[in-house]
């Protein structure tokens, strides 16, 4: 938690800032993470040169300097506010909490044993609160050297070993009785070791994923090494050594607290390489990935919504109309994937490899797709084919630079996907229109209430949709600069806008049918507002996991709301 803070508040800063970003000190111990902020403009500053650099600047209100996650001590924190800079505090919550009782007991006169890495830069800053009156353990025989003390408060670097400062605090009580003694390890961290000691009685070889210089990636590393399971340190799948991990046939994976997702996900999919077939679901999980992949599953959830839209407003369901609305959305989401590839590196890496190995394929399926969509809505009559051609060429124009020049104050939205907020908004807007309203202009050449309440009961669901995947995506979104809906207004205020939107579509199904707004099949699609309702819980919970078993259930829930509308047909 605390390392992702961090990098959400550089990222916003690099995002709303428009003079000098440093770092005091590097932000998290992960060359790969660095070596991106550094492309995007923030710089990391040794203490020593902090203020020699920073008195660079003509003015310096314009130059925003962000304390690391480690934290920084007393005397640093001064010096850093003595410069007269903008400063962003980016201590972990949980680093903060322990400078808080150092700081307290320090002042009660306590003398302050931190169990940890003398030279790494939470302790350093820890020292800092001790008022001099500070020592770093990492072992009962260097507790020995410590001399007598009246009162001892003991602590521990957030991301240390449990065992080892179990041992150490009972060696502390021993020799200072009356001891008080926190365990400040991060409870993260206590349960990452833990897994890692449970994994590896269920894995044949283990691989943790970190930095080189991440201390407690390298405490993952022993502990594993500890439980007898081979143990390969990587920091990227670049390092894999494949040809030795091609003899085992169970592999666990764990990761250091700086390492991000992307980073796990890419070495993950390596690994998965690796595996051999067994039976048929080994093939039906490969057909089910390679769906969601290629949105061939999207596809079919846009044409099962467009049936249960069908159906909701008591119009004939012809298979043209589920068919134009799986073309569109096909060909939509190929072709804009193919032109905005950035975020997905970060977000989905796997389908990364996937497009950078079939773009062309993917290219002439996405183009065939509008083209069939199109001819298909020709035949249904101008009003329906001019519709889907204007939000057909939206999308295609989506990730297209309008405006030339470079971005400024007064020319910032060059795209329309630069409009904060838009692609979520957009993409539901969309889906309204090629689910709902293209099915009674092809049939009736005109609107109805029932009409209305279908554009609403697809939108509403795409946005939920596309709002819990830019939760799920938002620090590859700041990665590469995207201001979706959590980004913009924050995640608080993006949950209860989707909450308020969820009670709007319970209460617009149940009075639906009573008041002939629509068809009775109102009624059937409650139970697909209920799944909605629990997938949604279940992520915020983290019970819902990520990946492509993310995108089974969520995208699922289109291909339910047909199931279900197509029961109250038989029924």
């Amino acid at each position: 938690m605390g390392v992702r803070r961090a990098m959400d508040m550089v990222l916003e800063a690099v995002m709303k800032q428009n003079g000098f970003i440093y770092t005091y000190g590097p932000l998290i111990h992960n060359p790969q993470v660095l070596d991106i902020l550094e492309g995007k403009g923030v710089k990391a500053l040794a203490e020593e040169d902090a203020e020699k650099l920073l008195s660079c600047p003509p003015e310096k209100s314009s130059v925003t300097v962000i304390i690391r996650a480690h934290g920084v001590s007393p005397e640093e924190s001064q010096k850093i506010k003595d410069m007269g800079v903008k400063i962003l505090n980016a201590t972990c919550p949980h680093v903060g909490k322990v400078q808080g009782i150092i700081k307290r007991y320090a002042l009660k006169g306590y003398s302050i044993i931190i169990v940890g890495d003398k030279d790494h830069a939470e302790v350093i800053g820890l020292l800092g609160y001790a008022q001099g009156k500070g020592y770093v353990v990492q072992s009962p025989k260097e507790l020995e050297s410590i001399p007598p003390l009246d009162k001892v408060c003991l602590v521990a670097q957030t991301t240390q070993d449990t065992n080892r400062f179990q041992a150490l605090a009972a060696a502390v009580r021993n020799k200072f009785p009356g001891a008080e003694v926190f365990n400040t390890i991060c409870a993260s961290t206590e349960r990452r070791q833990a897994e890692v000691l449970t994994l590896a009685q269920k894995v044949e070889a283990m691989v943790v994923v970190g930095g080189s210089g991440s201390g407690n990636t390298r405490r993952l590393v022993k502990i594993s090494e500890d439980a007898g399971v081979p143990t390969f340190h990587v920091e990227t799948e670049e390092d894999l050594d494949l040809k030795t991990l091609s003899r085992y046939s169970i592999i666990g994976v764990t990761a250091g607290a700086s390492t991000p997702n992307w980073l796990i996900l890419k070495v993950v999919e390596h690994l998965k390489a690796l595996g051999t077939p067994r039976g048929v679901a080994h093939y039906l999980e490969k057909i089910g990935r390679l769906a969601a992949i290629s949105y061939i599953l999207l596809a079919v959830g846009a044409g099962c919504l467009t049936y249960a839209s069908v159906l909701l407003q008591g119009l004939d369901p012809k298979l043209s109309c589920p068919l134009v609305a799986a073309l569109y959305v096909f060909s939509m989401h190929v072709l804009n994937r193919l032109v905005d590839k950035p975020s997905e590196r970060f977000n989905q890496p796997g389908r990364t490899d996937f497009y950078d190995r079939h773009g062309n394929l993917m290219m002439a399926s996405g183009i065939s797709s509008a083209i069939i969509a199109l001819t298909l809505t020709w035949f249904q009559g101008m009003l329906p084919f001019m519709l889907l051609l204007a939000i057909s060429g939206l999308g295609m124009i989506y990730n297209i630079r309008l405006f030339p020049g470079q971005p400024g104050k007064l020319s910032r939205y060059r795209k329309l996907k630069d409009i904060p907020g838009s692609k979520t908004i957009f993409v539901a807007l969309a889906w309204g229109m090629v689910t709902s309203l293209l099915p009674p202009l092809a049939q009736k050449g005109q609107l109805s209430t029932g009409t209305l309440v279908a554009f609403l009961f697809s939108s509403i669901l795409v946005f939920v949709r596309s709002t819990l995947y830019d939760f799920k995506d938002i620090q590859g979104d700041l990665m590469v600069g995207k201001e979706t809906i959590p980004i913009v207004l924050g995640k608080r205020k993006t949950e209860i806008l989707t909450v308020s939107l969820l009670c709007l579509l319970g209460g617009l199904l149940i009075i639906a049918a009573p008041l002939k707004w629509a068809t009775t099949v109102t009624y059937f699609l409650l139970f697909s507002f209920g799944y909605i309702v629990a997938y949604y819980f279940l992520y915020q919970k983290k019970i819902l996991g990520r990946g492509f078993s993310f995108e089974g259930v969520v995208d699922g829930s289109f291909i339910f709301a047909g199931m279900l509308a197509f029961l109250w047909s038989i029924l």
